[in-house]
């Protein structure tokens, strides 16, 4: 459920199961894992003791869950730009395969060599 409405935002979403969790990884430096109870992945934020702190969300919440995680996402997008090899797939794919900006707009497609 998480997986398809982080989709549903333009967020990629590959998910592993295994072990009693399932983990979906999203971003560079954004997995998040669920052991069916809670959603739990790193915030971003470090404690005074050098501890990454962790954010979580029900499970029973998934739309929840993904605009939080999609707050991140933007953070570490924004961090980690897209490599050369990934741009020049997205100008193969179409329109409705894009990913979309948070604010629900397809984003433009990249420039794309001649």
């Amino acid at each position: 459920m998480l997986a398809e409405e982080l989709r549903n935002l333009g967020m990629p979403a590959d998910i592993h199961r295994g072990f009693g969790i399932a983990l979906v990884s999203v971003w560079i430096d954004l997995a998040v894992w669920t052991n069916g109870i809670s959603y739990h992945w790193w915030s971003g934020t470090v404690s005074a003791r050098g501890h990454w702190l962790y954010a979580y969300n029900p499970v029973n919440d998934p739309v929840t869950a993904a605009r939080r995680i999609a707050v991140r996402y933007a953070e570490l997008r924004g961090g980690h730009p897209l490599s050369r090899l990934v741009e020049e797939v997205q100008c193969v794919l179409p329109d409705d395969r894009r990913p979309v900006d948070l604010r629900g707009r397809r984003s433009a497609p990249p420039a794309c060599p001649e």
